[in-house]
């Protein structure tokens, strides 16, 4: 019988060991982590057990969500709930918990700069629950660099030059049915569902060599996905819970491998192309830059241990199909919904595109750099509502960040909304839309020159940011020329955090044709 005792022994020591470590992490780790905050003077709302305060968080933009709308562009009271209703009762900087990871807010410029520059490699992006091959967004290191360094001339100026007669095509489409629509003796448009059409077709004619109507299904599903990913992103993620058959894991495993199945049609297509016209040139757009890295190196068709995998191509062709649709069609939809309640911009950025472009003609590269009032507008649009509400990072060891000693382990988010509406940074018209602050540029807007930043700074900021201006600059001069608007009596202005930052109604306006 001793064998029996000694496995029981066995058995009750490993059991304990394990509950000891579970009482670690989950209810003495974090309490140190909160003492080691509140010496330095940094509160928070209180640690909770398995799911910190990410229950509280979601609650509360569920309730702001359900409010009425909005009469003005103050949003972080709607937006970002938690972060408005914190900071009034443990101040600028608190420590605030997701499951078992304490969050450090870094509303401060200076710091920000200093995390997302990363000059010495000591900060991480967050792994959030995300299975298989990662695109640019999602990489780190060599293979981030890489991948970087493949797609930098997609996004060169003189690449981009070259995209304008393809964005002018889309857009002329667009504005043809809109007049067919004012025809008809209906004038009222949902610009959110126009513009993410729009900018699907030119993110499939810019980057991939197709159209809206042969990627249609693609981004029908990448829709699906992106509500999928910001759900999950929004709940602690409990280990082991994404190999479960539930009902949202299998619409998300549905959902990836259909996603990559369209995406490998797509390559194959240009493929056959490239072998009926005998070409060893797949094009100079973005799937033909990835896919001639790996001729390149390869010899040949792409191959799996090249520079750039099948599959790591499909993950940057995701990357992009959400990134450059989703991003351009939110700032254009809050450009648009800004200058139907702000007349008098519409009409000076109308005056100065048919100074510059004439009546009918398309913008060309050296007028959208003479398009200086819009450019102005659009960054104010950005900074009242930029697409991304916040970044995050982590650091890999423990730091000191400014004045605060911080732990490893320990994630920083950064709320890039808050700081494009604090007083301190804007002044006291913050939560006015006002696109002359930003005449003298983007250093000279606010009080400190890395206080806008809408899309990241750094080593990482977003590589398709002169392709979203390009594509925004060309679509509204054309929209210009053509149309005059107001936002229609049916708009509600309910702004809400989907992953991108998005009007939960749509965005209606009245069009006139000029």
């Amino acid at each position: 019988m001793e064998w029996v005792f000694c496995v029981v022994a066995l058995v009750s020591a490993g059991l304990g060991l394990f509950l000891l470590k579970v009482a670690r992490d989950l209810w003495w780790t974090p309490l140190q982590i909160k003492k080691h905050f509140e010496v330095q003077g940094i509160g928070g709302p209180p640690y909770k057990l398995f799911y910190g305060n990410a229950p509280d968080i979601v609650q509360m933009a569920k309730q702001e969500s359900s409010k009425p709308s909005l009469s003005g562009h103050n949003i972080i009271p709607r937006v970002l709930p938690a972060f408005h209703q914190w900071g009034k009762i443990y101040g600028r900087d608190y420590v605030y918990w997701f499951g078992t990871k304490p969050r450090l807010l870094v509303p401060h410029p200076e710091l920000a700069k200093e995390v997302l520059s990363n000059k010495f490699g000591h900060y991480g992006k967050i792994k959030f629950q995300q299975s298989g091959v990662q695109g640019l967004g999602g990489l780190e290191g060599e293979r981030w660099a890489q991948h970087r360094r493949i797609l930098n001339p997609a996004f060169h100026m003189e690449a981009l030059k070259g995209m304008i007669p393809s964005i002018a095509e889309s857009g002329t489409n667009m504005c043809r049915e809109w007049r067919n629509i004012i025809s008809s003796g209906t004038n009222e448009i949902d610009v959110f569902k126009e513009f993410s059409v729009l900018t699907s077709d030119i993110i499939s004619r810019t980057a991939f060599g197709s159209s809206y109507a042969e990627g249609n299904h693609i981004f029908d599903l990448l829709g699906q996905w992106i509500l999928l990913v910001f759900e999950r992103m929004r709940r602690v993620h409990i280990p082991g819970s994404g190999f479960l058959p539930t009902k949202e894991n299998r619409l998300g495993w549905w959902l990836d491998k259909e996603i990559k199945r369209c995406i490998r049609q797509v390559i194959e297509g240009r493929e056959r192309n490239a072998s009926i016209e005998n070409s060893s040139d797949y094009g100079t757009d973005l799937l033909g830059l990835m896919m001639n890295s790996n001729k390149k190196q390869g010899g040949g068709k792409m191959q799996n241990n090249m520079s750039m995998t099948v599959d790591e191509v499909i993950a940057e062709c995701r990357t992009f199909y959400v990134a450059g649709q989703e991003t351009t069609t939110i700032l254009l939809t809050w450009t648009m919904v800004l200058l139907g309640m702000h007349q008098d911009w519409q009409d000076r950025a109308r005056r100065e595109v048919l100074e510059v472009c004439g009546k009918n003609e398309f913008p060309n590269a050296d007028a959208v750099n003479g398009l200086k009032i819009m450019g102005m507008i659009l960054n104010e649009s950005l900074r009242l509502y930029p697409p991304v509400v916040a970044m995050s990072r982590q650091p890999l060891k423990p730091m000191k960040l400014g004045k605060v000693s911080i732990p490893a382990g320990t994630q920083l988010q950064i709320p890039v909304l808050a700081m494009h509406h604090d007083p301190l940074l804007w002044g006291n018209d913050v939560h006015e839309f006002n696109p002359e602050r930003f005449s003298q540029g983007i250093s000279k807007a606010a009080k400190h020159p890395m206080a806008f930043m809408p899309f990241s700074v750094g080593p990482r900021f977003c590589i398709g940011q002169n392709f979203a201006l390009l594509e925004a600059k060309v679509v509204l001069a054309m929209i210009l020329q053509r149309f005059s608007f107001v936002t229609s009596p049916h708009y509600i202005h309910a702004p809400v955090h989907s992953l991108t930052l998005k009007p939960k109604y749509g965005a209606q306006v009245i069009l006139h044709i000029n």
